[in-house]
């Protein structure tokens, strides 16, 4: 597995068309469907399509992850295949995504999970609606953090069949949050079992180039009351300085800088009693919030 290439959720259309851009800063890309709203990033097609829709648990609707190679897609079905993972190669899907080729399938929770070859590039330049560069590349969309009903089981899914390797662990929940990298972004994907949340779907970590865009946007968010429902904080295990917003769908976006790189030569995965090393202050009690990670979990 080579990043996340993109992420598909459900959510009033409308709304996000005016979150992504004014708010978050994404390019409103184009789309020939007015029922769902697609947002670029950088120099890929897209990165982020919200299908419209009710928020809810269920927003989710597909990870989208990348391999480099088709030979690497083939070698993913040949191993979901041994372990008897249910699997389909989607020719109508590919045409959908405008991508090579794409295998669909779920994790242990049932969240859906599409791997893609040939994720388009859009050869015109990335605008930014608020002038800001996110860090994507080779790193992909950002991370994700999944509510998982078993966070251990879920974690040896996306490692043994996905290829995916463990930076570390955090203890909160009633067991420890797990939280795996597939390049040298600190983590891609992070699982935590909490009492409460149904699986799904608890934040998508998006990172910026530069702090100040960071705090621009923490003050446009702290112009709609609730909008920010994590106080500025660090992480402990990446170091990323950020805060958390709600999005139109209901989890969240962690909107950070400066996240830390994994080298896989000289890595060693650690453990930390606490998810942040400063900050992160819950303001808003909703579900999204709480798997964030603050001093008192």
């Amino acid at each position: 597995m080579n990043a996340l290439a993109y992420l598909r959720v459900r959510g009033p259309v409308d709304e996000w068309r005016d979150f992504g851009t004014r708010i978050v800063g994404a390019q409103l890309a184009s789309s020939d469907d007015p029922a769902e709203a697609r947002f670029r990033f950088d120099e890929r097609e897209y990165r982020l399509t919200v299908e419209d829709g009710p928020a809810g648990e269920d927003a989710l609707l597909a990870l989208g992850f990348e391999t480099r190679t088709s030979a690497d897609l083939d070698a993913l079905v040949r191993r979901l295949d041994e372990n008897s993972v249910p699997v389909s190669e989607d020719v109508d899907l590919a045409r959908a995504r405008n991508v090579q080729r794409l295998i669909a399938f779920a994790d242990p929770d049932g969240n859906p999970i599409e791997v893609v070859y040939g994720h388009p590039h859009d050869h015109t330049p990335f605008v930014s609606p608020r002038g800001i560069d996110f860090v994507t590349g080779d790193l992909g969309l950002g991370h994700v953090f999944l509510f998982a009903s078993d966070a251990q089981r879920s974690a040896e899914f996306y490692q043994s069949m996905l290829g995916f390797r463990p930076s570390d662990t955090i203890a909160f929940g009633p067991t420890n949050a797990v939280f795996l990298h597939c390049n040298p972004r600190h983590h891609t994907v992070a699982l935590a079992t909490i009492p409460g949340p149904e699986p799904g779907i608890g934040h998508l970590m998006l990172e910026l180039s530069r702090l100040d865009s960071v705090g621009r946007a923490l003050d446009l968010a702290m112009e709609t009351p609730g909008q920010v429902v994590r106080a500025l904080g660090e992480h402990t295990n990446d170091a990323m300085t950020s805060f958390y917003l709600a999005t139109p769908s209901g989890f969240a976006i962690e909107y950070g800088w400066n996240g830390r790189l994994v080298d896989d030569d000289s890595w060693t995965v650690g453990h930390h009693r606490s998810a942040s090393t400063w900050g992160h202050q819950v303001l808003v009690d909703v579900p999204s919030a709480v798997a964030v990670g603050a001093d008192d979990e």
